[in-house]
């Protein structure tokens, strides 16, 4: 892009983070130091979801055997909008004429309220960019690309299950039936459902082992499992996204989980509403290695990860800060942010929302590579890395901060 010093697109919104009803508006920049001929320039806004991913068999007998691929993919669309920056002219007019100098074009969309929260994984996406195209007459199209982080807000209040405890109980023996052995009982409990990052989940849980066998270790993981559908197969997988040990259980003690802490980090809210083809789902999980030869004891609690806390969290998070630092410290109430242009009313989307304002961090699993086809060739620009950003509430008290020191 000899002629083209600057082609770049700017988000009024620095991080790229929108919810679902937001206005998205920014502008393009383009800045040129030689003459150029165009047709026009267009600035499209799109979105997606894409799920891919292959299987390979070996078919026939003898010398005739091969090896075959088998491609399984599905494709959800959300978003199809082209505008004009630069009207083409007339079929009499085949080309323009811009000469050097900066230009400046503004744009914005109003994002529709049904879309789902943008996601990035193994074997399928759900993504939002922009693309601005400077259509060049008998030549290769110019083109640069942004993408953006859509957020479908899941409001924890409005779930049912999401303030309610939830526990779990299993057993098993290590030994066969003849030997005289006990069981190694584990049981799970969260005090609550539902989730949002930043928060704090306690973990209550107990490890007796019965059994003649030693247990190497027990340990708690937060997991999220992701699948990928297509029209003739799905597709799971299961991740871990943190973890905590404890040590060896020996054999006939009793090994106690109280209240222990873990952070939610940055995560796409449970469920993916709206995307058909890809489904989200996070499990806490208790598992008890024995050690030798044997098959570990797991016991899971299914939990919801949403984007709008439950109250009670809130009021409590609250009420803690409030005691653990002296009072000319405390930090008082953020106000709501104002409701951007073309958001849903106080009493929808934002009725419940906390008085603590939402940060946003990048995804737990850090940037994936997305180059495709509005970024290939000498002529396009863009982002061919990505990384989703999530909401994040500072919801935990640091733990120097639970006891007050004059």
């Amino acid at each position: 892009m000899g002629k083209i010093s600057v082609f770049e697109i700017v988000l009024s919104n620095p991080q790229g983070v929108y919810f679902t009803g937001q206005v998205l508006q920014g502008h393009v920049i383009l800045e040129l130091t030689e003459i150029i001929k165009l047709r026009g320039i267009r600035i499209s806004f799109r979105g997606k979801a894409f799920v891919h991913w292959t299987d390979q068999s070996m078919r026939g007998a003898g010398q005739s055997r091969f090896r075959e691929v088998r491609h399984h993919s599905a494709t959800e669309e959300y978003l199809d909008i082209s505008l004009a920056l630069l009207a083409r002219g007339s079929k009499s007019e085949e080309k323009k004429i811009l000469p050097p100098g900066q230009y400046t074009y503004p744009f914005q969309i109003e994002l529709p309220y049904n879309l789902p929260s943008s996601f990035e994984g193994q074997f399928g996406f759900v993504r939002y960019w922009v693309v601005v195209n400077i259509e060049k007459p008998w030549n290769t199209d110019y083109s640069v690309k942004k993408v953006f982080t859509v957020i479908c807000p899941v409001d924890l209040n409005r779930e049912p299950t999401a303030s309610t405890s939830s526990q779990c109980r299993k057993q098993k023996r290590m030994c066969c039936l003849c030997c005289r052995s006990g069981p190694v009982c584990a049981e799970l409990c969260v005090n609550q459902k539902g989730y949002v990052p930043g928060e704090p989940l306690y973990i209550n849980a107990e490890v007796t082992n019965l059994s003649r066998r030693k247990m190497g270790v027990s340990s708690v993981a937060l997991r999220m499992s992701v699948v990928f559908h297509t029209p003739g197969k799905s597709r799971s997988v299961t991740q871990q996204v943190c973890k905590m040990k404890h040590g060896q259980v020996p054999a006939g003690e009793t090994d106690l989980w109280e209240g222990e802490k873990m952070v939610i980090p940055p995560l796409p809210p449970s469920f993916l509403l709206g995307c058909n083809i890809i489904d989200i789902k996070y499990t806490i999980e208790l598992r008890v290695d024995p050690v030798g030869p044997a098959f570990d004891l797991c016991v899971p609690v299914d939990i919801i990860i949403g984007t709008i806390p439950i109250q009670s969290s809130v009021q409590k998070y609250l009420a803690a800060s409030r005691s653990a630092v002296p009072t000319r410290q405390v930090p008082r109430p953020l106000p709501l942010p104002p409701l951007p242009l073309g958001a849903a009313p106080p009493g929808a989307l934002y009725e419940n929302t906390p008085v603590l304002a939402p940060h946003f961090v990048d995804y737990v699993f850090g940037k994936r590579y997305i180059r495709d086809d509005d970024n290939n060739g000498d002529h396009a620009r863009g982002d061919v890395y990505f990384c989703p950003q999530y909401v994040y509430y500072r919801l935990d008290i640091p733990a120097n901060q639970h006891t007050h020191r004059h």
